[in-house]
């Protein structure tokens, strides 16, 4: 599962080569896939001809800026990730165009959601186990939606401070340290993977309640946070 450090990585890249191209047209196998609106006509509607004003994160969820006020989510779930080339459908395979590990990555093959952008190159949507989440909301909804209020802060914001560490988790009484971490509600961006390499660079059990930890512990479990 794509966790903070990862869709970061994609947003960054993704900047550098999507912003200012426009949607001409949007292909789907898995209707099922665009949660909001669930009428994938209305999706294809609404979204084409926007350009693309920006790319940002907020958690795992990948958020791309359109232009008269959309907002573009997409959360990679367990096996889903965004490709960026050029694909032909020829006898009704999607094959690729562009050499290397585009075409020649098994985890590639399974295209479910394409983007094509005015410039001849296309955004994909590869998800084997077909979990991945895509919707499309007006800024102001999304912004005051109960998904988006209920998301724990940044832990690399300037402004995740140990004081703001040790209130977000006293939202929580009890409950192991690991879960804790994990909980998009408390911290966003943490999950299975980088909990563990934080705990253990803390040397903090992972099934340890969090009313049982130090003061020490805890100031080791903020500092592998933000480092790990």
């Amino acid at each position: 599962m794509p966790e903070l450090p990862e869709v970061e990585t994609i947003i960054r890249e993704l900047k550098k080569k999507i912003i200012g191209r426009k949607i001409r047209n949007v292909w789907t196998d898995f209707k099922k896939m665009i949660k909001k609106p669930k009428n994938f006509p209305k999706f294809k509607k609404t979204i084409i001809n926007r350009e693309i004003k920006d790319v940002r994160r907020r958690g795992k969820n990948i958020l791309i800026d359109l232009s008269r006020n959309k907002i573009l989510l997409i959360h990679q779930k367990l096996t889903g990730h965004l490709l960026l080339g050029k694909w032909k459908l020829e006898k009704s395979k999607w094959i690729c165009k562009v050499p290397g590990l585009l075409s020649e990555d098994p985890a590639n093959k399974y295209l479910h959601l394409i983007f094509f952008l005015d410039n001849g190159e296309q955004l994909a949507l590869s998800d084997l186990r077909k979990f991945a989440k895509v919707e499309l909301w007006d800024k102001n909804d999304w912004e005051d939606s109960k998904e988006f209020k209920s998301l724990g802060p940044e832990p690399l914001e300037r402004s995740f401070t140990f004081k703001k560490f040790k209130e977000v988790l006293g939202k929580k009484r009890r409950g192991k340290i690991k879960q804790i971490l994990m909980d998009q509600k408390i911290i966003v961006g943490i999950g299975n993977i980088y909990s563990d390499e934080i705990l253990w660079e803390a040397k903090v059990n992972p099934f340890k309640d969090i009313s049982k930890l130090s003061e020490l512990e805890l100031k080791r479990i903020f500092k592998t946070t933000k480092k790990v």
